[in-house]
C-alpha cells in the first residue's frame, strides 16, 4: 500500500513548506517505489508509492490537472465502468486509479464516492473551491487519519505523519484506551492521540479555510431482501460474486500469495485463486502450525488443498514464536498497542512472504461476516414461533455439532431472547461481574469513574430491543464493526513494514450486500452453518473443508505464545508503576496467579492488552 500525507493552512498565511516534507518522511516506509510532493501558498500534497497494480508502474502522485491535485492508496475494482461512464473510452488502457479519482471528482465532485468500488482512501485539492476533499472506502480497508484545528488541517495515511506536525499535541484519548483495555473497539473515529482522529469507513469531508464537513455516503441496509428462484440460483450468484471479488484483487504484476489456515474462508480463497491464476502462475501459500497446541493444528485441512499444482506451501511453526519475539520491532511502525492475540503470526508471515518476494497478499479477514454463519436466526424463529422449525434446526446442528440440542438452545437461543439488563441482574444475584468489570476484571475503577467508561460501553455496543433483533439485523452489526475497522488498520501498518499489500475478497461490498439481502436460511439450513459457500464452491472445496462443521479456535496457540512472554508478564505483574492510571495492581497480579494454575477464557487476553498496552507506553518517550 502507499501513503498519503496532505497539510491545509487554513489561515492563509503561507504554509511551512517543512510540514509536508516532516510528514512524508514519517511515513517513508510506504514508499519502495517512490515519493512525490506538490505545494502551493496554503496546500502541500504528498505520497508515498508502493506499486502494487500494472497501472502503477506510470503513476506518478501527486497528480494535477486541471486545477485539480490528487493523492491515493487505491485500489479500484468496477475501472471498466468507470472509463465509460467517465467518457474515457480512448485513453490508453493503463490509465492509473488515480487518474480516474481525480476525473471522477471533476465530473462529480462530492458525490465522486457514489460511484465508487475497491480499497480506496484519497485526498484531491479542488482550487476552484479552495476545498480540501477526503475519502475513505465502505468498510475502511485503508487507513485515513486527520488533525484539525481552525488554523491547519493535515491528513495521513499513519498516525505518526501527523504527530510529526507542531500542532499536534500528541497527549492520550483516555477514552480510546478504555476501550482498547475492554477489547471492544466499536468507536470508529478516535485514536490514541487526542488530537488525532479516524475518518470512519464509508465516510468522505470537505475542508476549506472555513467551513469542515464530514458525511456517510454509504450504509448497508438490513431491511432489504433479495428472492431468486431457488437454492442453486442462490449459490450460482454468490459464485459470480465471489470468484468476481478474488479477481478484482488479483490484479497485480507482483507475485501473489495467501494466507491460509485450513478454514472455509481462506481456503475458498485459495481455491478460486489458484483457478482463476495461469497454470505457470505459482500460488504461494503460508499457514501457521503447531506440533504442541494441537487444538489450533489445521494442517489435516492445509494438506488437502496444498497438494494441488501450482501451490508452494510454507508452514511457520508457531511453537517457535513468542507473542513478545518481535514487539520491539513492531512497535516503530505501529501508532497505537497491538490489540490482535495472534499478531505476532500476522508478523511472521508478513515478514516471510516479504523476502519471498511477495508484493500481494490475499487474506480471508471479514469472512465470518461476509458469510454468516446464520445462528441469528435460532432466537428470530423463537421470537416468531416458528417452534418446528427451531426444534429441527436445533436438532440437525447437534448432529452435525456433536452436541446436545437442549445445549444449543441454553447456548444459542434463550440468551438472545433477554434483555441485556435482565441478564446482569441475574449475573449479580449469582454473585458474578458485569459490564467492564466483566470483560476486564483489572481496571481502575477511578479510571472506569473518570471516563465514563461503563456508560460509554453500553451505549457503544447497545444491542437495541431484543424485539427488534433479526439474523439481518445481527450479521449487519457483525459486517460493520468497529473491531473489524482497527484489524484492518493495525494489518496496514503490519504489511506496510514490508512493503507488502494485503487484499480482503471478503470486503468486496457487491458479495456483502447480495450476502445480506439473502434469507436467512441460505445460511443456515440442516444444521449447517455457513451454506451458502458450502453449496458455491462444491467443485473447488476439498469435502474435507467443506464439510468440516466448526472452525478451529486458536486460543491453545496463543495461550502458549503468551506463557513464552512470562518474563516479560512477570516483570509487569511485579512493577505495574506505567499502568497505574489504568490498571489495578492487586487485580492484575491475580489474574496472572490464576493464569499460571487455573486460568478463566478470559485472562489470556486481559494479561495481553496490559502488557501490549505497558509495553507500546514505555516505546512512547512523550509520555514519560
Amino acid at each position: 500500500m502507499s501513503g498519503i500525507a496532505a497539510v491545509f493552512d487554513r489561515t492563509g498565511t503561507g504554509l511551512n513548506p517543512e510540514w509536508l516534507q516532516q510528514m512524508l518522511a514519517a511515513i517513508e516506509h510506504r514508499g519502495q517505489d517512490g515519493d512525490g510532493e506538490w505545494l502551493n501558498d496554503v496546500v502541500g500534497i504528498g505520497h508515498q508509492q508502493l506499486v502494487t497494480t500494472p497501472q502503477g508502474y506510470v503513476d506518478e502522485q501527486p497528480y494535477a490537472h486541471d486545477g485539480f491535485v490528487v493523492a491515493s492508496d487505491a485500489r479500484l475494482d468496477n475501472r471498466a465502468d468507470l472509463l465509460h461512464r467517465l467518457g474515457l473510452t480512448d485513453v490508453p488502457r493503463q490509465i492509473p486509479d488515480s487518474h480516474l479519482l481525480l476525473e471522477a471528482y471533476r465530473q462529480w465532485g462530492d458525490a465522486c464516492v457514489d460511484e465508487l468500488i475497491g480499497a480506496f482512501a484519497f485526498v484531491v485539492w479542488d482550487s476552484s473551491r479552495e476545498t480540501l476533499f477526503c475519502a475513505r472506502d465502505h468498510l475502511g480497508v485503508k487507513p485515513l487519519y486527520y488533525h484539525a484545528t481552525d488554523d491547519v488541517f493535515a491528513v495521513a495515511s499513519e498516525p505518526k505523519s501527523l504527530i510529526a506536525l507542531p500542532s499536534v499535541r500528541p497527549s492520550l484519548d483516555e477514552y480510546r484506551v478504555g476501550d482498547f483495555l475492554l477489547g471492544r473497539l466499536e468507536d470508529k473515529t478516535n485514536s490514541f492521540y487526542e488530537s488525532v482522529r479516524r475518518l470512519a469507513p464509508a465516510h468522505a469531508m470537505a475542508v476549506s479555510m472555513g467551513m469542515d464537513q464530514t458525511w456517510q455516503y454509504w450504509d448497508l441496509d438490513p431491511t432489504r431482501t433479495l428472492t431468486l428462484e431457488s437454492d442453486e440460483a442462490y449459490a450460482n450468484r454468490f459464485r459470480e460474486l465471489f470468484d468476481q471479488a478474488v479477481a478484482s484483487r488479483l490484479r497485480t504484476d507482483t507475485p501473489t500469495g495467501a494466507s491460509l489456515s485450513g478454514g472455509l474462508d481462506s481456503s475458498s480463497i485459495t481455491a478460486v485463486t489458484r483457478e482463476i491464476l495461469p497454470p505457470e502462475t505459482t500460488l504461494t501459500t503460508y499457514s501457521g502450525v503447531s506440533d504442541e497446541s494441537s487444538a489450533s493444528d489445521e494442517r489435516e485441512y492445509i494438506e488437502r488443498l496444498v497438494e494441488r499444482d501450482g501451490i508452494d506451501s510454507n508452514y511457520l511453526f508457531l511453537d517457535d514464536l513468542s507473542a513478545v519475539g518481535h514487539i520491539d520491532e513492531a512497535l516503530r511502525y505501529h501508532d497505537e498497542p497491538v490489540k490482535n492475540t495472534m499478531h505476532y503470526l500476522k508478523w511472521e508471515i508478513a515478514k516471510r512472504a516479504s523476502q519471498d518476494g511477495i508484493g500481494v497478499i490475499l487474506e480471508g479477514s471479514h469472512g465470518d461476516s461476509a458469510v454468516d454463519y446464520g445462528l441469528g436466526l435460532l432466537p428470530q424463529l423463537a421470537r416468531t414461533g416458528r417452534w418446528r422449525h427451531l426444534y429441527r434446526e436445533l436438532d440437525a446442528m447437534g448432529d452435525v455439532l456433536d452436541r446436545r440440542p437442549r445445549g444449543l438452545l441454553v447456548g444459542q437461543v434463550l440468551p438472545n431472547l433477554v434483555p441485556r439488563r435482565a441478564k446482569d441482574i441475574f449475573r449479580r444475584l449469582r454473585g458474578k461481574p458485569t459490564g467492564t468489570q466483566r470483560l476486564n476484571p483489572t481496571l481502575d475503577r477511578s479510571f472506569v469513574k473518570r471516563t465514563g467508561l461503563q456508560e460509554r460501553y453500553m451505549r457503544l455496543n447497545d444491542e437495541g430491543s431484543v424485539l427488534k433483533r433479526s439474523a439481518r439485523r445481527w450479521q449487519y452489526r457483525s459486517l460493520m464493526s468497529g473491531g473489524m475497522t482497527e484489524f484492518f488498520e493495525a494489518n496496514d501498518v503490519t504489511h506496510a513494514a514490508f512493503g507488502i499489500e494485503p487484499r480482503y475478497p471478503f470486503t468486496d461490498i457487491r458479495l456483502i450486500e447480495f450476502s445480506l439481502a439473502i434469507p436467512p436460511t441460505q445460511q443456515l439450513r440442516d444444521g449447517w452453518t455457513r451454506m451458502i459457500i458450502r453449496r458455491a464452491l462444491a467443485d473447488v472445496l476439498p469435502d474435507k473443508i467443506r464439510c468440516r462443521p466448526w472452525k478451529t479456535m486458536m486460543n491453545q496457540a496463543f495461550t502458549h505464545a503468551l506463557s513464552a512472554a512470562d518474563g516479560e508478564v512477570q516483570s509487569l505483574v511485579e512493577d505495574p508503576e506505567i499502568l497505574r492510571p489504568y490498571i489495578d495492581p492487586q487485580s492484575l497480579s491475580e489474574v496472572y496467579e490464576r493464569f499460571k494454575n487455573d486460568p478463566k477464557p478470559r485472562d489470556p487476553n486481559t494479561l495481553w492488552v496490559a502488557l501490549s498496552f505497558a509495553t507500546w507506553l514505555e516505546e512512547q518517550t512523550i509520555y514519560r
